[in-house]
């Protein structure tokens, strides 16, 4: 009995996580602190500004940006991991990262699955698979962007 009470529990924990698992991971990078959520794809922390590297996401009064900015709000929270790409700045001094939540999790893969974020497809270590799980949430019609 108390087996079945455990496992149930474990279940009902599992099913109620805001974040899925992703296939990109990084439970070891660079750890820190959100100040504020800025848009879909921008955050502050401590040092500056932080641009998502793999994707970009709608602009203020587009839509689907405030689904976008939300949805990256709740899964950044008050921290998050901090993986380079090969250019480390955009042109405006940003940082430019893939981000993942506290537990590793690609918040990138996450916003472009959920049909919040479109892939980059100039450059980045993660393009390809960004770019062909956009097509795929495209062509399925998933999500704020592509949903009619």
């Amino acid at each position: 009995m108390r087996f079945a009470l455990i496992t149930i529990l474990t279940l009902i924990v599992a099913c109620s996580s805001t974040v899925e698992a992703t296939l990109l991971l990084c439970d070891d990078c660079e750890e820190v602190r959100v100040s504020r959520v800025i848009d879909g794809d921008t955050l502050d922390i401590p040092s500056g500004r932080v641009r998502l590297f793999g994707v970009d996401t709608p602009e203020r009064g587009q839509r689907c940006a405030s689904e976008a900015t939300n949805r990256f709000s709740e899964l950044a929270g008050n921290s998050v991991r901090l993986e380079d790409g090969p250019r480390l700045t955009d042109q405006f001094g940003r940082r430019l990262g893939y981000v993942y939540t506290k537990d590793g999790s690609s918040i990138d893969e996450i916003l472009v699955r959920e049909g919040l974020a479109i892939a980059w497809t100039e450059d980045g270590q993660h393009r390809d698979y960004l770019v062909g799980l956009e097509r795929s949430t495209r062509d399925a019609e998933s999500g704020c962007l592509w949903s009619e």
